[in-house]
């Protein structure tokens, strides 16, 4: 019997690697490995999280290059690579193209396997890695993202956190968040932000009186429609089979494509070119219109073959 450890160095991942972790059959389940601050979250999911570092020749979960490269440095001789989003890759820009925290990265070549949400994801793998194994498999998170409860009707607004290096990796939050005083005086109005973009935009919400929702899933539990950037909660909100808005901003380059988010899965929901616009679309957006909701899944279906059920392999050779 081969027991398989996961790590998860910060609360999304944890989030993405604990349903994986609980479909394997008891037996196969190694310790769950987080720093002392997440165990509260891995516990919350029925798991005791630990710290223990002393089993390199156990095979090894992880779905981020910090996490990766943590358990290379441990030793680990077997390392599965899974994503923790949509599985987006920035290719049409070859400044960021190889970063190693997204898919098709660089310096990823001890990894003997590659968990993918999708064929886009998957494909990058294999592409710089043609000799190790790749699975399509779907996001296992999907499966506990929880429907909306009763409630007042709401609009939840996000960003992913800025990442300055090429113009699709940069946040919209400067370019938008003159649209927020409106959007609190139209709509019952919840924010949320990437756990890395919370503290620099937790003051500007407070001050319009907006509250701040930290965990993703409790945005599920509240929100009628999701408005966001670049980030992978887009699709997964989607996923539920209610609305979203795609924020655009003038630095985003149409003629630049990576794929997936640029330009593939932008038609999600409807898209916001300017702040001006947001009110009035979010309005449109709410309405749901048929041919609208049929594009969302249509897009869906290319983000996550897998919407429920995700396959877990437990092979990591």
């Amino acid at each position: 019997m081969t027991l398989i450890d996961f790590s998860a160095g910060e609360p999304q991942f944890v989030d993405h690697l604990a349903p994986v972790y609980l479909a394997l059959p008891p037996q196969y389940r190694g310790d769950f490995i987080v720093m002392s601050s997440l165990r509260s979250r891995v516990q919350a999911y029925g798991i005791d999280g630990l710290a223990r570092i002393d089993h390199p020749e156990r095979p090894i979960v992880v779905c981020s290059y910090g996490d990766h490269k943590r358990a290379r440095r441990q030793g680990r001789k077997l390392i599965a690579r899974m994503e923790h989003g949509a599985g987006q890759s920035y290719f049409g820009d070859m400044r960021f193209g190889g970063n190693s925290s997204y898919a098709g990265g660089k310096d990823c070549q001890d990894a003997s396997l590659f968990l993918c949400p999708n064929d886009y994801s998957a494909d990058r793998w294999q592409a710089a890695y043609p000799n190790a194994r790749v699975e399509v498999v779907g996001c296992p998170k999907l499966d506990d993202l929880p429907a909306k409860q009763d409630g007042p009707l709401t609009v939840a607004i996000s960003w992913h956190f800025n990442i300055p290096l090429i113009p699709e990796t940069f946040w919209t939050w400067p370019y938008y968040r003159s649209a927020l005083p409106v959007l609190a005086e139209r709509f019952n109005l919840i924010a949320h932000a990437h756990p890395k973009a919370m503290p620099m935009i937790q003051r500007y919400f407070l001050r319009y009186g907006v509250e701040v929702v930290a965990d993703f899933a409790d945005v599920c539990k509240r929100a009628d429609l999701y408005i966001a950037d670049n980030t992978s909660t887009l699709f997964e909100f989607a996923s539920t089979g209610r609305p979203v808005v795609v924020m655009n901003s003038p630095d985003m380059r149409r003629d630049v494509h990576h794929g997936g988010r640029y330009w593939d899965w932008a038609t999600v929901g409807l898209q916001c070119e300017r702040p001006a616009d947001l009110p009035a679309i979010v309005e449109q957006a709410l309405a749901d219109p048929p041919e609208v909701s049929a594009e969302r899944e249509r897009v869906l279906g290319l983000v996550y073959p897998y919407r429920t059920g995700a396959e877990h392999p437990l092979a990591l050779g």
